[in-house]
C-alpha cells in the first residue's frame, strides 16, 4: 500500500480529526451520529440480523415472547447465535449507531416504529424495505402475535422473502 491511497475507517478518523480545520464552520454531521455508544444484545450476531424489540418490563423479553420468538428463528433455519436481539426501551440510539454496532444486513423490529431509530423514510407493518444496502421489516409488538394466526401468518410470509427464498 502506498502513502498516496490510505483508507480510515471513520472510527479512526474521528480519532485522528477531532476539530474542524475552520473554527467558526459547524459540521454537518448531527451529534447523535457520531456519538459512539455500546448497545446491549442477546445473541452472537454470526449473521449480522438484528431483531429490535421493545419492552419496559424484561431486559429483553418475557419467556413466552421469547418461545415465539426462537420457534420463529429456528423456521428461518437461524439460531441466537445467527441474530443479535436488542430493547429500544434501555437505550436510546438511531439507525447509524445500530449501523456501527451491528453491521447488519436484516433488521427486523417488533413495536418499533422507522422513526424511533430516525429512519429518513416510514413504512407500514410487513412490508420490506431496502435502505442503504439492509433490509428492514416492521411489524406490531410480539405480544400481539401470541395468540392471533392472522399476524403469525403475515409475519412468516414476510420471513420465507427474507430468509427462505432466493
Amino acid at each position: 500500500m502506498s502513502l498516496d491511497n490510505i483508507q480510515l475507517s471513520k472510527k479512526e478518523r474521528r480519532i485522528l480529526f477531532t476539530k474542524n480545520l475552520v473554527s467558526d464552520v459547524q459540521s454537518t454531521v448531527p451529534d447523535t451520529v457520531t456519538k459512539e455508544i455500546r448497545i446491549n444484545s442477546l445473541g452472537g450476531n454470526q449473521k449480522n440480523i438484528l431483531f429490535i424489540i421493545k419492552d419496559s418490563q424484561n431486559k429483553f423479553l418475557p419467556d413466552n415472547e421469547m418461545d415465539l420468538l426462537s420457534n420463529l428463528i429456528m423456521a428461518c433455519k437461524l439460531s441466537m447465535a445467527d441474530i443479535a436481539l436488542v430493547n429500544y426501551f434501555n437505550t436510546s440510539f438511531n439507525y447509524h449507531q445500530l449501523t456501527e454496532n451491528f453491521q447488519s444486513k436484516k433488521i427486523l423490529m417488533f413495536g418499533i416504529h422507522t422513526s424511533d431509530l430516525e429512519l429518513p423514510f416510514s413504512i407500514p407493518f410487513f412490508q420490506i424495505q431496502q435502505f442503504q444496502q439492509q433490509s428492514y421489516l416492521t411489524s406490531p409488538p410480539l405480544t400481539n402475535f401470541l395468540n392471533n394466526k392472522d399476524l403469525k401468518k403475515q409475519l412468516w410470509v414476510c420471513l420465507q422473502k427474507l430468509f427462505l427464498l432466493k
